[in-house]
């Protein structure tokens, strides 16, 4: 078969004859501490046909893309990488991996009939394009938005027959939800208002040039006692054709296997599973622990690295087994209040990956004098410092400068999405406005 099929979270496999090339395999773990479950059983042979596979593509660093319990089993493949500043993942991964950091907007040729090419963003993430008997592309762009890429990737997609979009596509629980305001009175986050998601395919089929959808990247769900109160904002399968309208194209079913030499796809049925609540002790995290006095030194050296964040908030306090540790980084009225347990917060800020942390959704933020962490402390904590390593002011320089000579459509993305995370820290908050600004964002 020359083809594709398409199971798990993010993770689709590509054949040509004898399974290829495979993206984000996330089969064995359980992401964000513990936090996150599949939401439907992986078949054996999927799993099979995942392990086969010569070349492992891995878009960015989130450990339902990356996930360090499934890595021992891709020993012996190669490792496919977009180019980034940094080159934390690549890195890390070449200790003990083969690893290719392919170049951006070039084509590389992994089979007769299939080529792919990577655009590495400046938010740490990779798209990937394949192309397939020389007629047919996919644009799996997984959680990201091709930053500085979205006008060259529309370019060369227009010209294929078959054009399948790939993306994270839900109600929006797939980030940070657990805000609670000034009263500790929690926030009902948007997907509490469970917005149509076929609209948005619609719209996204359009703006990428694409007449095939799936359901990608958004297929969990939430196991931890202490976050299985998100579940209500996670988006059933059944919803994600909600209101679509088909005359932007087809959208097809989450896990199928699709056949180019007939044109035409087979459905795979898993299981859907019976999630079991787990105790986050399991995962080391007891809410009861305290922070000792070696922590608190290694929370005050993290977040003090962060110029932005000094600059925007005045306050970052954490609250771990009851008892309140404040950081003071400046005389402003801004702050944050992080409600979490001791073993990953430490654990997140050690191993600088504290958007794990956020996503897990079982810490608690409280949001003084601010709507929103975006867009002052997401992204410059967990994309441009913890994956990019750029902290201080020089590094942040450095680090878009990188970005600026590495891709082809820098400002024009740029500009527009910087304005869309102004308005959305403006509006937040504001619950009337809320479906304004999304549509505003999908226009620009």
């Amino acid at each position: 078969m020359i083809g594709f099929e398409t199971i798990g979270n993010a993770t689709i496999t590509l054949f040509d004859g004898n399974p290829l090339v495979t993206t984000d395999p996330w089969i064995l773990g359980n992401p964000y501490f513990g936090s996150w479950g599949h939401k439907y059983q992986i078949p054996n042979e999927q799993i099979e046909n995942i392990k086969k596979s010569k070349y492992i593509f891995l878009s960015h660093g989130h450990p339902d893309h990356i996930d360090p319990d499934s890595l021992h089993l891709f020993k012996g493949k190669t490792i496919l990488l977009g180019s980034h500043y940094g080159k934390r993942i690549y890195n890390e991964l070449s200790k003990n991996f083969k690893c290719i950091e392919l170049e951006n907007n070039k084509w590389f040729s992994i089979s007769k009939n299939i080529r792919l090419k990577v655009f590495a963003d400046w938010n740490q993430d990779s798209t990937v394009i394949f192309e397939i008997l020389k007629k047919n592309i996919i644009l799996n762009l997984n959680d990201g938005n091709a930053l500085g890429w979205s006008k060259e990737i529309k370019k060369i997609i227009k010209n294929y027959k078959n054009r399948f979009l790939l993306k994270l596509i839900n109600w929006g629980d797939a980030d940070m939800i657990n805000f609670y305001d000034a009263n500790g009175k929690f926030i009902q986050p948007h997907a509490s208002n469970k917005p149509p998601c076929g609209i948005t395919y619609g719209y996204h089929m359009r703006k990428w040039n694409c007449n095939y959808a799936i359901p990608f990247s958004s297929i969990h769900t939430y196991v931890r006692k202490d976050s299985v109160q998100m579940n209500k904002f996670v988006t059933p399968i059944e919803a994600h054709s909600e209101n679509f309208n088909e005359k932007y194209g087809t959208l097809l079913p989450a896990f199928i296997i699709w056949d180019f030499t007939k044109n035409d796809f087979k459905l795979i049925n898993p299981k859907k599973n019976i999630v079991e609540k787990k105790d986050p002790e399991i995962f080391g995290d007891n809410w009861s622990d305290e922070l000792d006095e070696e922590d608190k030194k290694q929370i005050i050296s993290y977040f003090k690295g962060f110029d932005h964040v000094k600059e925007k908030f005045g306050f970052i306090n954490f609250r771990v087994g009851n008892k309140d540790f404040n950081i003071k980084l400046s005389d402003r009225n801004e702050g944050l209040k992080f409600e979490t347990p001791r073993n990953s917060l430490i654990f997140s800020i050690n191993n600088n990956i504290f958007d794990d942390l956020l996503i897990g959704n079982f810490a608690k933020v409280q949001l003084i004098n601010v709507n929103s962490l975006y867009p002052d402390f997401n992204p410059f904590v967990t994309k441009y410092g913890d994956n990019g390593g750029a902290r201080t002011n020089t590094q942040l320089t450095n680090y878009f400068n990188y970005y600026k000579l590495n891709s082809v459509n820098y400002w024009n993305d740029f500009l527009r999405f910087k304005s869309a995370d102004f308005l959305r820290s403006k509006l937040e908050r504001y619950k009337t406005f809320y479906n304004l600004l999304k549509n505003l964002q999908k226009r620009i």
